[in-house]
């Protein structure tokens, strides 16, 4: 149990890392389109990005771009990761 614990854990962190780059790259995307993000707020701002990112991508080529399934995968990989690695450490104290 403890080998699978420390997969998740691993998995987790990969994930939220994936998704944190595939922000920050739909974030650069939004401010070449003229959509600024602030720095500071950055962690508050991403799905407000997220969700831009995936309206303006639509409008422009007709289907979603590729950068919303490289942010949208791994944060719920990272979150499914994360519950089920905190089930297991709870269940085999």
């Amino acid at each position: 149990m403890r080998n699978i614990f420390y997969v998740l854990c691993i998995g987790a962190i990969i994930g939220a890392i994936w998704g944190t780059i595939a922000a920050v790259m739909i974030a650069n995307y939004l401010e070449k389109k003229g959509i600024k993000t602030p720095f500071l707020l950055f962690k508050f701002y991403m799905f407000r990005n997220q969700r831009l990112y995936k309206e303006i991508t639509l409008k422009e080529n007709g289907e979603i771009g590729p950068l919303y399934k490289q942010f949208v995968i791994p944060i719920n990989a990272a979150l499914f990761s994360g519950l089920l690695a905190l089930v297991i450490r709870l269940l085999t104290k």
